[in-house]
């Protein structure tokens, strides 16, 4: 696995774990937070248009285990369209795509 990739997931489990309102276990937010940096990555490689339909299978593969997994975690069970929820990227980051070029 990438470097940027376990970057972004431990970013991801750090903002997690200061949610006081989620009861998941450490190992489900951890699954999370990888497939999530995952997911992240296929879908900008995508959107940059440098996918091809295999990377289209597997980022609607990895779709539906994040979908899974964020029910899980009690992130609700929709795909982000932005960015990911209570990401505190949006703060500092106008879309998701900048944020996730900056990791």
């Amino acid at each position: 696995m990438r470097g940027s990739i376990k970057s972004r997931a431990a970013c991801i489990r750090d903002y997690l774990d200061r949610q006081d309102d989620l009861a998941a276990d450490a190992l489900t937010i951890y699954r999370y937070s990888l497939v999530a940096a995952q997911w992240e990555a296929m879908r900008l490689l995508i959107d940059s248009g440098n996918g091809t339909p295999a990377d289209d299978r597997r980022l609607a593969d990895l779709g539906n285990a994040l979908k899974m997994l964020s029910r899980q975690v009690g992130l609700g069970d929709e795909l982000p369209t932005g960015f990911l929820p209570r990401d505190p990227s949006r703060i500092i980051c106008d879309d998701w795509q900048e944020a996730a070029r900056g990791w």
